[in-house]
């Protein structure tokens, strides 16, 4: 019995689980090192004694399983939840079956999950993270309350004036999640170095397609001037940077996502320079569990910047509110253009139209030549230049909306 609770799973028999029965990648490979049978318990499958075994042990299948629960829960006896009067106090508690869900629903077939939860130490779990919240869920609670503050209590002066907190790991100030975003960044590598003669694309929105003579130079198809520079994502009405889109369907439907407008002058800008841009459009996978590698800070900190990414780049709403909407991601981007140590140049992120990669760049209308520049922008620095504009690439595009089925 002692032997069982230390391992945390129990009687496995002789059953025996193919690879076929196994989706995921890691838990596959992992379990691949203890292929010994020829015969798989859940879906049938076998092959002669002569062949290569097609399946491992269920008990061995089940150590690699355990590492993954034990690192995402623990017994109660063992977190000290309080039961009384009937309820369960200090936690969500959960049975062997809804820990089994958990960790590895979609990872295996269901009569393999069924199997597992039916062979872990039949107790009653909790988050192993009891003291505190699980690291992720603490990151986007305090995006949350970042959201909110900047939203809708302060947004200029949370950096310099001390703001109380409650000293629980759990809880963030604005500053704090600010900071530790910072960390978490240079943490899991997300800093893309972009050698220069990479292509984005930009567009305007035009009423014909004879518009496309007024947007042949850098200055009509580039960043806005400042004095024309409105509330974007990324920027409020007033900075102007640069937006847009490694490819032209991308650019399009970001433009005219929210325009009756049936064209769109399109072109491509080449860097002219080595750039740093925060890659939140290719993040690093979240690491598995089923491996010893995965179980650290580092699934906690990836769980939490995808969620992030997917919140910075979703769609909203061109309803009046937007001004307020954008807020939170114009906040993080001045942060990050400013205030660490590292150097940011932009940031590459997924379209909420089409799934593809945007950009913007910190770029203002000075820093978009046309490709005679310089000596035409002669007063510019080699760091104020960003991108050139390849004239041959201008063109007019129809604009065409997606259809979604009801």
């Amino acid at each position: 019995m002692e032997e069982i609770e230390a391992r945390g799973f129990g009687e496995t028999g002789d059953k025996t689980v193919c690879l076929e029965c196994i989706h995921d990648d890691t838990l596959r490979e992992e379990t691949r090192r203890h292929l010994t049978e020829t015969t798989c318990s859940f879906c049938g499958t076998t092959v002669d004694d002569a062949a290569e075994p097609i399946a491992a042990s269920f008990e061995d299948f089940m150590y690699i399983v355990v590492e993954a629960v034990w690192f995402l829960y623990m017994s109660v006896d063992d977190a000290g939840l309080v039961y009384d009067e009937g309820e369960w106090y200090g936690g969500e508690v959960l049975d062997s079956a809804e820990v089994a869900y958990a960790v590895c629903e979609g990872d295996v077939t269901y009569d393999v999950l069924d199997a597992i939860g039916d062979v872990i130490t039949q107790q009653l779990w909790t988050e192993s993270h009891i003291s505190e919240s699980p690291p992720d869920k603490a990151l986007t609670w305090g995006w949350e309350a970042f959201c909110q503050k900047v939203k809708h209590e302060s947004r200029f002066v949370f950096l310099s004036t001390a703001e109380e907190s409650s000293g629980h790991p759990d809880d963030f100030t604005a500053a704090n999640l600010l900071s530790r975003l910072e960390k978490i960044i240079i943490h899991n590598g997300i800093l893309l170095a972009v050698p220069a003669g990479r292509v984005f694309w930009r567009g305007r929105l035009a009423d014909d397609t004879g518009k496309v003579v007024e947007f042949k130079t850098a200055a009509a198809l580039g960043s806005p001037p400042k004095e024309r520079a409105s509330n974007s994502r990324m920027s409020p009405a007033g900075i102007s940077m640069f937006y847009g889109s490694e490819d032209i369907d991308t650019v399009v439907a970001e433009i005219g996502a929210h325009s009756t407008q049936r064209y769109a002058v399109v072109g491509a800008f080449e860097t002219v320079r080595d750039l740093t841009l925060l890659n939140l459009a290719d993040l690093p996978p979240v690491p598995s569990l089923y491996r010893d590698s995965g179980r650290g800070p580092h699934y906690y900190e990836l769980k939490f910047l995808h969620s992030f990414a997917a919140d910075l780049g979703k769609p909203i709403t061109i309803d009046g509110r937007e001004h307020i909407e954008y807020v939170p991601t114009q906040v993080v981007t001045e942060y990050l253009r400013y205030v660490p140590d590292f150097n940011v140049d932009g940031i590459l992120f997924r379209s909420a139209q089409n799934d593809g990669v945007n950009c913007v760049l910190f770029c203002n209308s000075d820093g978009c030549v046309d490709s005679d520049a310089p000596p035409s922008k002669p007063y510019l620095s080699p760091e104020d230049l960003y991108l050139r504009l390849q004239p041959d690439t201008v063109q007019c595009v129809r604009i065409v909306t997606k259809v979604a089925c009801v």
